[in-house]
């Protein structure tokens, strides 16, 4: 079972993962600012998939190509001649799925596989957990973390450029 983390400090816990190139398994990616959302999703992604092998270990399925069983053998397959494979899934409210799919995938959530990394992102879907529908808001707060990426403020954002403006490759997101 994954340590809990609080909310406000997810963010932070997300850094430190990436820093540690020690991934969880499970990611829940929502916000108002999509471009940190897309640069720590890439930072995941650069840390667990190898451009060379990247058609073999990364998955990433949409709303409109979500398929159960698709994504169960995504979540399932081994990686091939790397350590780690990530399935990325995009704008799918699991809640919103009929019971027997939501019960599936519950029973995924619970029993992701070490070598994989699943991060769902919500950009154009808004992210309403309904912890009413316990076993899948279970498996989802027991085994995974969620990042909001909230609106930045004018000091956060004041001190990204002149973090950036010192000398290094260019600009880094606001505490990155």
């Amino acid at each position: 079972m994954a340590k809990k983390i609080d909310t406000s400090q997810a963010l932070s816990a997300l850094k430190g993962d990436i820093r540690a190139k020690s991934p969880r398994r499970l990611y829940f990616f929502h916000g108002e600012e999509t471009f940190l959302l897309n640069y720590y999703l890439g930072k995941i992604r650069e840390m667990l998939v190898e451009p060379l092998t990247e058609s073999f270990n990364f998955h990433r399925l949409t709303n409109e190509s979500f398929d159960l069983q698709r994504f169960a053998d995504a979540v399932e397959n081994l990686p091939m001649m790397a350590q780690y494979t990530m399935v990325q899934v995009d704008d799918v409210d699991l809640f919103r799925l009929g019971d027997s799919e939501r019960s599936k995938i519950a029973e995924i959530l619970g029993d992701i596989p070490p070598y994989c990394t699943v991060v769902f992102t919500y950009e154009t879907v808004a992210w309403k957990p309904d912890k009413r529908q316990k076993k899948l808001w279970e498996a989802m707060d027991n085994n995974g973390m969620v990042v909001e990426f909230a609106r930045q403020s004018q000091r956060d954002l004041i001190a990204w450029v002149h973090h950036g403006a010192g000398g290094r490759r260019g600009p880094l997101p606001p505490g990155g």
